[in-house]
């Protein structure tokens, strides 16, 4: 590793130094996402009509991968749903086979503008319900803004109307006011609607501090549910303080609705010069499959490390659900290999410098891993420590940092090649910036995690303005990163998607796996209404190489079974990408056949099959043709 390091850093020219403070409430980072959402907001609606943003480039040629299309999911007010991949928008839940996106709904009427909705397929992505379930309502007179959102599925469930949408996300009312926290069912029943108010918190069940923002890092387990939110103080220009807000839910199932508590932490952080906290904002947050333990992850100047001039990874944890945090030993960079090596040839000091926590999730042995830059330090000097190297065409290495057995390791997830898009490159109206976007996902047991970011070819510019997304897998009981795929790249959508969100649950199909990937349209106007799309025909086999022919994708991509349980009919759904004969068959729990059927399909189409003569009972369906076949259990009441 050392080697390639140093090779990478001798091809490239130096452009100078870049500067990643963040005490500032106004640079490039997650503050300044914090400000621009801030001046958006108070805007109020607009009727300007949806246009395209940037004209693409000539496309390469390239073969297009058959098996990629894009579907509608559905459209919002303005791309501001979209603004921080921090945000959890796109989810997955393997058990009902459910995908979901939560987005602020498109409205002419002002009084519905703040309504967040969640649209869903049950389908593997290529139909999508747009209209019945909206769970925030402006309830109390508040509008919704900048939504996240995740899947409650009751245990032993596999029917989607079942399931609920548990959305949260901050609200305005002349200003910024709080944070609302709502659920409803997927057949669009029992709406709860609940939510902090900012200016008297208490007097609404709240716990003394202001709840500013609750939309980061949103995730359930099982039947409890986490999100972060902030009562950071600042002096109009600088960040003076960090508090960290841990929004702690609990479903309720008498009230089928979630039991909200809150706990705070304040990273202990060295000052700056002017008294004010050294370090990122937003931590990442992330609990097990329990929900039991948690943690989260901090970057910024830590007084315990051995070396304290540099931003670095500091971790609380939590072993009670998230009642309270402990602060863990000091991370110390210079044990961990490939950080030295990054150091050492990065860096005119010998220090790493690290960017703020892109995403964290938990492998199946219980070790956190999270993403995040690492680049070289350019100074030493305490008053110069959000500097770093960068280079022409090149915007550095983003990095997995993860637990092991014996302590902390990294590697290399990927380079990413062209810069952030700033307020000087961007060609929206109203200037609105944006990263790689790096996100990660896992199989439901942690076995295997993904990445994907987007990234700009550099023959096309310096700047990430014409992105193609990248995905890779990583096996964690072989300790193997896959190769790095593109998958637009060829295609329709070559050099031609923003916003994208990845889901934090990745479908575990045996030899194939199934990723979620939404983008979102650009606009000139960034107030101008947006679609939202879903990525259709995204696998990865087991050697993390894209499935690039329908003909490969398993049966599970083109077929659905519903309603599940079942008191007699069955639907038996297929997508856009079945053709053929299709042999069904039923079998009872001792492996008898209860039903044997053939079925010709060309396209979606919807085919029922009865139940209604069988006995309440388990039975498995399968659906097979020449290029395989898909087994379901089917619960008949």
């Amino acid at each position: 590793m050392r080697k390639l390091l140093i090779l990478c850093a001798a091809m490239l020219v130096s452009a100078g130094i870049m500067a990643q403070s963040t005490a500032t409430k106004h640079v490039v980072g997650v503050s300044n996402k914090y400000q621009k959402v801030q001046k958006v907001n108070q805007n109020g609606s607009s009727t300007s009509h949806e246009v395209n943003a940037i004209q693409r480039p000539a496309q390469n040629n390239f073969k297009a991968t058959e098996a990629i299309s894009k579907t509608l999911i559905g459209s919002s007010k303005n791309v501001y749903t979209a603004l921080v991949s921090e945000s959890t928008c796109l989810t997955a839940n393997e058990e009902t086979g459910l995908i979901a996106f939560t987005h602020r709904v498109i409205s002419s009427s002002a009084s519905s503008s703040g309504f967040i909705q969640t649209s869903f397929s049950s389908d593997g992505g290529f139909a999508w319900d747009s209209t019945t379930v909206i769970p925030w309502q402006n309830f109390g007179g508040y509008s919704g803004r900048y939504p996240s959102g995740v899947i409650y599925n009751p245990t032993g469930n596999t029917t989607p109307a079942n399931a609920y949408a548990v959305v949260t996300g901050p609200m305005i009312e002349s200003s910024w006011a709080g944070g609302f926290y709502a659920s409803e069912q997927f057949d669009g029943t029992g709406i709860n609607q609940q939510y902090t108010y900012n200016v008297n918190d208490t007097a609404v069940g709240g716990f003394g501090y202001v709840d500013n923002m609750p939309r980061n890092f949103l995730q359930t387990r099982g039947d409890k549910f986490f999100v972060v939110g902030e009562a950071n103080t600042d002096d109009g220009t600088n960040y003076t303080g960090f508090t960290t807000i841990i929004n702690k839910g609990l479903w309720n199932s008498t009230g089928d609705s979630v039991d909200w508590s809150r706990s705070v932490n304040i990273p202990a952080y060295l000052t700056d010069g002017a008294g004010n906290p050294d370090g990122y904002a937003i931590p990442g947050l992330v609990f097990d499959n329990a929900g039991v333990n948690g943690y989260l992850v901090y970057i910024g100047r830590d007084g315990d490390a051995t070396d304290n001039l540099t931003f670095q990874p500091m971790i609380y944890k939590s072993t009670n659900g998230g009642s309270s945090w402990t602060k863990q030993a000091a991370f110390n960079w210079a044990t961990v290999p490939t950080i030295a090596a990054i150091a050492t040839d990065l860096s005119s000091v010998n220090r790493p410098s690290f960017g703020s926590v892109k995403d964290v999730t938990i492998d199946v042995n219980g070790y956190v891993h999270f993403a995040t830059y690492i680049h070289g330090a350019f100074s030493d000097n305490v008053d110069s420590l959000g500097y770093f190297n960068v280079y022409n065409l090149w915007n550095g290495f983003v990095c997995d940092i993860h637990q092991t057995a014996t302590g902390w390791d990294a590697f290399i997830i990927d380079t990413v090649w062209t810069k952030d898009v700033d307020d000087a490159n961007s060609p929206t109206t109203d200037p609105l910036t944006w990263d790689e976007r790096m996100q990660m996902s896992r199989t439901t047991d942690g076995s295997k995690i993904f990445y994907a970011w987007m990234d700009t070819d550099t023959l096309l510019g310096e700047y990430n303005l014409y992105p193609d997304i990248y995905v890779k897998i990583y096996d964690v009981a072989t300790s193997t990163l896959g190769p790095k795929v593109n998958v637009t790249k060829g295609g329709d959508y070559d050099a031609n998607n923003y916003w994208m969100y990845f889901s934090d649950i990745t479908f575990d199909m045996g030899t194939y796996y199934q990723l979620h990937v939404s983008t979102t349209d650009l606009n000139l106007s960034d107030i101008a209404p947006v679609n939202h799309r879903y990525i259709n025909g995204l696998y990865l086999n087991s050697a993390g190489n894209l499935v690039e022919s329908v003909n490969e994708l398993p049966l599970d991509a083109f077929v659905s079974l519903y309603p599940n349980p079942t008191s007699g009919e069955l639907n038996i759904a297929f997508n856009d990408n079945a053709s053929g004969n299709y042999n069904l068959v039923v079998y009872n729990t001792i492996g008898s056949v209860v039903l044997n059927d053939n079925i010709d399909v060309t396209g979606a189409v919807v085919r029922t099959i009865s139940l209604e003569k069988l006995p309440a009972g388990i039975y498995m369906v399968e659906v097979s043709n020449d290029n395989g076949k898909t087994s379901k259990k089917v619960i008949k009441n």
